[in-house]
């Protein structure tokens, strides 16, 4: 049964002191925060708590215990540093689902129930989910000038554990974790030779040999999405992932999974990295090496988030569970690289090679203004809830977090105190907002940062809405492959014409039938779009610019009460466009 995610509680967790709640009630969620504000904190609350999944009790404790120097258990706790020792951590999550049905699952130093064999769910959750940060995007290419780039780390932290092997039902970690942790040894401690050796040796050809056919797949699906999705179908940036450092029994025999052998282990397996920039002049392909030092930020961002979502797309689905957290991920990008990937995530077009990304409960955080107001402009808040998170960064203090309001949401508020003026104002901003959203959604008018007077933009919707209406009707019937005479006879009683043939019949009955419906249509239209854009066209000489400007119009309750039903009707209308 279809999941969501209800609530997230968290407590004295990292940048949150005391008790926050986030009741996002199954929509998807955007966070705008200045630096230090708590959202890396939630994206950390969520990474912990969906990871919990696959970790023993012992292992999930340590995020919640008081620090103390002198004992190392404690080293990697996540409380935060201002909790008072008797204060409780925790981290939270409840989910609910098509029948309402709700169920809470927590993680602390005492009630850990999300990693229970009798209860998948946060485990599923972790399985289909997908956490992107800067950091993490940035890890695919962080080598020297002078190295080549080696995946295995991001591979083995990032990706491996999220991806399900069909004959162990465990994740690809765990699998390569079992069969490398060690080599099979003699009474005395001596490694085994000889044929069981060898034996050993053709086990760790064999998981090679799936860890490379791994690559290809995320290979694969990491081209076409970057070359269908960044270039347009044509040939620009290709990329390989190849296995060039292996497993073998030696490497094995020195056991790389002990602690303390992560240097050696990243040093003696390597995934690299080729990509290849497609040169027109000779019809050919350009191999790049050494990527970090010949290819700009936006380059290397899109090869990044195409091997993230090649490996999402490789994944075994079995749950429809799952949510999609992205923390800034985008902010070495310009806004004109940023928000055609944004579009993509919010799948704006309905492409369908893109509602994969439909499934996820989405997470959005950032700390651009700008870029947060974009993004609140392509979305609804019927299905989106916004935060606003801010820190005093000269004080120790929790972060300040708000519900973002929409403006109609505030103007109601305002009405009801009162502040009429302030009401006017904020219902000239929904109104700039919901017909910016829709002129946007046509690609009519583009971000380009000119000024248009909202009059000016009003009547460009009820031009849009007219031309969309032309169209509609040519398509119907100016483009019907009849003849001018049989159409001619929609004006007789056809039906008992002996002139007429039964499938003409059929056919004209069937052109009546539709013509009817689009002059209904067309009435409906008038009335409801044309007599809304009408009346706000004169609300905004009454009511909005005079609260926009110093004034002596008076604001009468009762004229406010109308445009603000008349602008809540404007935005039902154009959302169902």
């Amino acid at each position: 049964m279809r999941k969501k995610v209800f609530q997230v509680k968290i407590k004295n967790f990292k940048a949150f002191q005391l008790e926050q709640s986030f009741n996002i009630k199954g929509k998807n969620v955007l966070i705008y925060g200045n630096n230090g504000s708590g959202k890396s904190s939630l994206f950390w609350a969520l990474y912990t708590l969906t990871q919990s999944s696959i970790k023993k009790d012992e292992e999930i404790q340590k995020y919640f215990r008081n620090f103390k120097e002198s004992d190392k258990g404690t080293h990697q706790s996540l409380r935060n540093v201002f909790t008072p020792r008797e204060e409780k951590s925790f981290i939270e999550l409840t989910t609910i689902d098509e029948n309402s049905k709700k169920d809470v699952y927590r993680i602390s130093d005492d009630i850990i129930n999300t990693n229970k064999t009798n209860d998948t769910i946060i485990q599923e959750l972790n399985q289909a989910s997908d956490f992107i940060n800067y950091k993490l995007l940035h890890n695919f290419y962080a080598a020297t000038h002078k190295q080549e780039v080696n995946l295995w780390p991001v591979f083995e932290r990032d990706i491996f554990p999220f991806l399900i092997d069909d004959t162990t039902n465990s994740n690809m970690l765990e699998k390569i974790k079992t069969k490398t942790s060690g080599v099979e040894r003699y009474k005395s401690g001596q490694p085994i030779r000889g044929k069981r050796a060898e034996a050993m040796e053709s086990e760790l050809a064999v998981l090679n040999s799936e860890i490379e056919s791994l690559l290809s797949q995320i290979q694969v699906n990491a081209n076409d999405f970057i070359k269908k999705h960044f270039f347009d179908n044509k040939d620009v940036i290709r990329l390989a992932l190849q296995f060039t450092k292996k497993f073998s029994f030696e490497k094995v025999k020195n056991q790389l999974w002990e602690q303390g052998k992560e240097a050696e282990r990243h040093s003696g397996l390597h995934i690299k990295l080729t990509v290849e920039i497609f040169q027109e002049a000779s019809d050919d392909w350009k191999a790049i090496h050494r990527v970090q030092s010949f290819l700009n930020e936006a380059q290397l961002t899109r090869i990044a988030i195409g091997i993230r979502i090649g490996a999402l797309r490789t994944r075994v689905q079995t749950t429809d569970f799952k949510i999609l957290v992205l923390d800034d991920m985008l902010i070495s990008l310009d806004m004109s690289n940023r928000m055609p990937i944004i579009k993509m995530v919010l799948n704006q077009n309905n492409d369908p090679d893109l509602h994969f990304f439909d499934e996820f409960q989405k997470i959005i955080l950032t700390h651009d203004k700008g870029f947060y107001e974009l993004i609140k402009r392509q979305t609804s808040s019927h299905l989106w809830e916004y935060y606003n998170f801010h820190v005093r960064e000269e004080e120790n203090s929790a972060p300040i977090i708000k519900k973002d309001r929409t403006h109609l949401e505030k103007a109601q508020v305002l009405l009801a105190d009162g502040e009429y003026d302030a009401c006017g104002s904020e219902l000239r901003k929904e109104t700039e907002v919901i017909i910016g959203k829709y002129l946007s959604h046509l690609n009519s008018i583009g971000d380009d940062g000119k000024f248009e007077p909202l009059a000016n933009k009003l009547n460009h919707v009820l031009k849009e809405i007219t031309e969309t209406s032309r169209k509609d009707f040519a398509k119907l019937f100016v483009n019907k492959k009849l003849s001018i005479d049989l159409i001619k006879k929609l004006a007789t009683d056809f039906n008992i014409d002996g002139s007429l043939e039964p499938d003409e019949k059929g056919q004209l009955r069937g052109l009546q039938k539709e013509l009817i419906a689009y002059l209904i249509k067309q009435y409906e239209l008038k009335e409801n779009i044309g007599k809304l854009i009408e009346d706000l066209q004169s609300t905004l000489k009454r009511i909005m610019n005079p609260a926009s400007h110093s004034s002596f119009t008076p604001l009468y309750e009762s004229e406010l009460k109308d445009a603000l039903i008349g602008v809540q009707k404007l935005k039902q209308h154009l959302e169902a466009e």
